[in-house]
């Protein structure tokens, strides 16, 4: 399963309870739409170093980062590139 897909089924999953993320693209605003707020993006944070074994420093806590499913999943990818090196 790609990156972006796991960190969907865990927004599905785990974050929202009444909103539904199936009718959201890849680029719309999570934070805009209401979707995912500060107590979100630590819930994501925790698992995101969990399920793929990085470190989310405070450089990346910025909101750019957590904005949509694509930047959310870069910023993993990106992380996941850095640690390969």
């Amino acid at each position: 399963m790609q990156t972006k897909e796991k960190i969907r089924k865990f927004l599905i999953s785990d974050l929202l309870q009444d909103n539904d993320i199936s009718a959201i693209s890849d680029d719309d605003s999570l934070i805009d739409s209401g979707i995912i707020d500060s107590h979100g993006i630590m819930t994501l944070i925790a698992y995101l170093e969990k399920e793929f074994k990085i470190k989310i420093g405070p450089e990346h806590l910025l909101p750019e980062n957590f904005e949509s499913l694509m930047a959310i999943s870069n910023l993993v990818n990106n992380l996941l590139t850095d640690k390969g090196k």
